[in-house]
């Protein structure tokens, strides 16, 4: 899972590639599936997917994880 202080942090992660649109910087939502190596968005009735690069980056004086866009998934009905 992502670090205690990530989560406590409002669980902001840097994300790299993907749709235009998505915004870089996430604070994710409750729900939303993250794990060490892997992250999931829900967007545009899609599942965005990420895998974690072991980069961080600095986003409002805290450090925070750098996803790779991976690949997306239509989300079924």
């Amino acid at each position: 899972m992502i670090g205690e202080d990530e989560a406590r942090a409002g669980r902001l992660v840097v994300l790299s590639g993907g749709p235009p649109e998505l915004p870089r910087v996430q604070r994710l939502p409750e729900g939303c599936v993250a794990d060490a190596s892997r992250l999931i968005v829900a967007f545009y009735g899609r599942h965005q997917r990420f895998v974690r690069t072991g980069e961080t980056e600095q986003v409002e004086g805290r450090t925070v994880p750098v996803f790779r866009f991976d690949y997306s998934t239509k989300i079924a009905e």
